[in-house]
């Protein structure tokens, strides 16, 4: 079998899916007055991922939730989480993901801002090439 198309990239993809399906709007980098627009969720290329079977790539993307309290916070990784394994057999215009998981989302210190909690994880999507990139 001969490669034809390319993967899709898995930013476009999870920005999208997360805004249909649980309307979280993800940004790929923070804005300046993040602070103001908190609670925030920002997707961002992750170390790892890599060659599956045949044609199919692992693309790992970590997910920095950022919230002002843990009501907020638990009630966003919960919705991020769920959407994430709705995520597999799904896709959107931007690519199809045949499986999906996510590791559990933990506290990470974040001290540019006081009073701002920061809770990451990092989701992989196994994903195959697309041959129309429209």
């Amino acid at each position: 079998m001969l490669l034809q198309g390319q993967w899709p990239h898995p930013l476009p993809l999870l920005i999208a899916w997360l805004k249909s399906d649980v309307n979280i709007m993800a940004v790929s980098k923070l804005p300046d007055d993040m602070d103001r627009r908190l609670p925030l969720v920002m997707v961002t290329p992750a170390p790892g991922g890599g060659q599956g079977t045949d044609y199919t790539r692992t693309r790992s993307i970590d997910i920095d939730v950022y919230a002002s309290d843990w009501k907020t916070m638990a009630n966003l990784t919960c919705r991020i989480e769920t959407s994430i394994f709705r995520l597999g057999g799904r896709g959107n215009q931007y690519g199809y993901v045949d499986a999906s998981r996510i590791t559990e989302f933990s506290q990470i210190a974040y001290e540019n801002k006081a009073g701002v909690l920061r809770c990451t994880a990092t989701a992989n999507l196994d994903m195959r090439p697309k041959t129309s990139l429209k």
